[in-house]
């Protein structure tokens, strides 16, 4: 006489032959129920990581945004106060760094 699991949708030839195959069946499935589990944690740690590293990197930009518009601002204000007072302002440059940025040159004409 043949035994069918309708877990496994298998004949077997004793119950302990069902039995024992039934019982790893679900062992196999318990373990592949954590590993699946396992790797959706670390996915969404590591998917929460970057967001928060994200995050941080986009707040240090936003500071340096604001340090650099304070700056430029700063510059610009004294630039007129110079060209103000000594009716003009020359200076020389050897290197590329040293070019004003498109805000000063906008700020030179007051369009800012």
């Amino acid at each position: 006489m043949k035994i069918y699991s309708e877990k496994l949708n298998k004949l077997f030839n004793t119950v302990e032959e069902c039995e024992k195959a039934e019982h790893q069946a679900a062992v196999a499935e318990a373990r592949a129920k954590e590993e699946k589990e396992r790797a959706e944690a670390e996915a969404k740690a590591k998917k929460e990581k970057e967001a928060a590293e994200r995050k941080a990197a986009a707040a240090e930009l936003e500071e340096a945004r604001k340090a650099m518009n304070a700056a430029q601002k700063h510059y610009a204000e004294l630039l007129e106060a110079f060209i103000k007072k000594y009716k003009s302002y020359h200076y020389t440059t050897n290197s590329l760094d040293d070019i004003p940025t498109l805000f000063e040159s906008l700020n030179l004409f007051n369009l800012l």
